[in-house]
């Protein structure tokens, strides 16, 4: 929820207005009004000789600060946002222990007060700074009412204070113009996709850039790269046998998982190594897990094993696995894989396979993470049973039947999505919530053209966080090393990794 406060002798309405345009997709607009001074204009506060009026900045502060505390007990999350005297209150805010999730003053000052700061400070409790409201500093170069110094002023204040805070300058006068609200927007995109985790992945499916980008150098200077840029874990997609014709409809070429993984743990000590996604199905049980294992163990446990399904019919084909049998196959994999890295002496059989007292050595220390792949309801259903976390990907409109599974082809689905999966997981009595990891649907537009795509990126970030996604698997373009580490340092930069 956007709380939006407007500015003395303003109305709500228009507070209401700018506020529409500066919130986030799907996010409730509040624009309670100010009570009218003597004068009839709406004030939430009035100065005397010596500054602002404390009790009346008190008593508006508590207004909004029981409005914030409402919301924020039934799951919300809130940011205030205020214009001139209306940002002079969402600055003072924490002094009286208030404390939503980020703070936006626009054409805004700190409020001098008529008395002691510590009386003020003393009627509320001011969070650790490592909790500390996020707060943004706006003002306007040719602003003649409330000068862009004053704004400065109020970012060193709150410095003083330990309250992490921008502060920053742009275009126009006195008014929410669109400079204003393209930072703010911005801005808060950034701050409410704080704390989500990243999957970055590695660009091996490039092939035409040569060793540029394919080479074990390539894959050990990116992987370096991303964990001292801040990123979380580093994935690779799995196509052994990709065909003509799907390479030539959108397919990628793809390196063996585990083997360029490999790689990247040797030369990295926490980045986490992501298979995204792991297609169980093309392959023997135990030839899996010995592989899977083999990484985890000697990357110190750092596997997350994304699996799924797989779909394209012709790759089935060409490693002789069978196509229409592939969701119970990973159902059987998924069990054994779990058999085999935690017991000794396996005996069984299965879809081509036959073990007699098995005891495949070393297990995994623990083991890895499994995320399942796949928009289905079975896939979920797979996700709650053997894993502990969900992969959905977006799909085009009419394409779900090609990729044989559900259609995700908006954020208003993949909230419908989410919604099952809460109603499967109780169901199933599971009380573990589910990891979700999610390419973002505005990843394409970022790709193709990194400066105008990355705004609307970060926009859609805080909608999935909003949502419950708690991890991203994204990409960054570039045909070499120095370029993709360039728009992954820009990237890390904006979603406040490092």
């Amino acid at each position: 929820v956007l709380i939006a406060l407007h500015g003395h002798g303003d109305d709500p309405a228009s507070a209401r207005a700018w506020g529409r345009q500066l919130a986030p997709h799907g996010w409730e607009v509040l624009a309670p009004g100010a009570q009218e001074d003597a004068g009839g204009q709406r004030s939430w506060f009035s100065t005397g000789p010596r500054g602002v009026v404390l009790g009346e900045l008190r008593s508006s502060a508590h207004k909004i600060g029981d409005l914030v505390e409402r919301l924020q007990a039934g799951g919300s999350r809130v940011a205030v946002a205020g214009f001139s005297q209306g940002g002079a209150l969402a600055l003072a805010l924490g002094l009286f222990g208030i404390h939503p999730d980020a703070v936006i003053s626009i054409c805004g000052f700190y409020p001098e007060l008529e008395g002691k700061v510590e009386v003020a400070v003393a009627s509320g409790s001011a969070p650790a700074a490592s909790q500390a409201t996020q707060v943004l500093v706006l003002n306007a170069a040719e602003d003649e009412f409330v000068p862009a110094f004053l704004g400065a002023d109020a970012a060193a204040m709150l410095s003083a204070q330990e309250i992490p805070s921008t502060y920053q300058v742009v275009g126009g006068g006195h008014q929410v113009g669109k400079d204003a609200l393209e930072y703010s927007r911005s801005w808060l995109a950034r701050v409410l996709s704080s704390g989500i985790r990243v999957s970055l992945g590695l660009p091996v499916d490039r092939v035409d850039t040569g060793a540029e980008l394919v080479s074990g150098a390539a894959v050990a200077d990116l992987a370096a790269g991303y964990e001292r840029l801040g990123f979380h874990a580093a994935y690779v997609t799995d196509h052994p046998a990709p065909d003509d014709r799907w390479l030539s409809s959108g397919g990628h070429q793809a390196l063996e998982p585990t083997v360029a993984l490999a790689v990247a743990a040797a030369v990295t000590d926490r980045l986490l190594l992501h298979t995204n996604v792991y297609v169980l199905p093309y392959r023997n049980p135990f030839i899996a897990a010995k592989a899977l294992s083999s990484l985890d163990v000697l990357s110190g446990g750092r596997l997350i094993l994304g699996v799924a399904a797989g779909y394209v019919g012709a790759e089935f084909a060409a490693v002789g696995a069978d196509f229409d049998s592939r969701g119970a196959t990973l159902d059987e994999s998924l069990e054994m894989l779990l058999r085999i890295w935690t017991e000794t002496s396996i005996s069984g059989a299965g879809a081509n396979w036959s073990a007699r007292s098995v005891t495949a050595l070393p297990h995994p220390s623990a083991v890895p993470p499994i995320w399942v792949g796949g928009n289905s309801k079975a896939a979920i259903r797979r996700a709650i049973r053997y894993g502990q976390g969900w992969s959905p990907f977006p799909t085009p409109v009419g394409s779900g039947k090609g990729l044989r599974t559900a259609e995700i082809s908006s954020v208003d689905a993949l909230a419908e999505r989410l919604q099952l999966v809460k109603q499967l997981c109780e169901e199933a009595e599971r009380t573990e919530p589910l990891s979700i990891c999610f390419v973002p649907f505005s990843l394409g537009g970022y790709l193709a053209n990194p400066a105008a795509g990355l705004a609307p990126l970060l926009e859609e970030v805080a909608q999935l966080s909003e949502l419950g996604v708690d991890w991203l698997a994204l990409m960054v373009p570039g045909d070499t090393r120095s370029e993709v580490l360039d728009h992954a340092r820009e990237l890390s930069g904006a979603l406040n990794l490092a």
